[in-house]
């Protein structure tokens, strides 16, 4: 099992939310080890991100996509269902994802992301 934290944004897509929150070779530099650290590692207290510890996706705004909690559900490599998530109001939301992270949130939101759930989960990979 893994936990996971996972979230989403209203105002920030695939890329923007990589950069700024998720992956450390991108994200701004912490002053205090001048290494490259995302936002959920600084400010949100996630452990070290690494590549595969983390999906985003995005809401494509086309007529076929229903972007919503059961298409979401779809794309997540686990099957257990984060409830929080569930009762977001979908309309507004830009982007998902979850990271791998064995830390408990310092903080749940700020004014680009929101921390809906922290699970223990089993990846189904294909």
């Amino acid at each position: 099992m893994a936990r996971i934290w996972i979230g989403y944004s209203e105002s920030l897509g695939f890329k923007e939310l990589i950069v700024r929150y998720i992956d450390p070779f991108f994200a701004p530099v912490s002053e205090k080890d001048e290494e490259p650290v995302g936002l959920l590692i600084s400010d949100f207290g996630a452990s070290q991100i690494s590549p595969g510890d983390f999906e985003v996706y995005e809401n494509e705004e086309s007529p076929e996509a229903h972007f919503d909690f059961e298409h979401v559900m779809g794309l997540f490599p686990f099957s257990d269902r984060p409830h929080r998530l569930e009762g977001i109001s979908w309309d507004k939301v830009r982007s998902v994802f979850f990271i791998r992270s064995n830390e408990n949130p310092r903080k749940l939101h700020d004014d680009h992301v929101t921390i809906t759930d922290t699970m223990d989960v089993t990846f189904h990979w294909e």
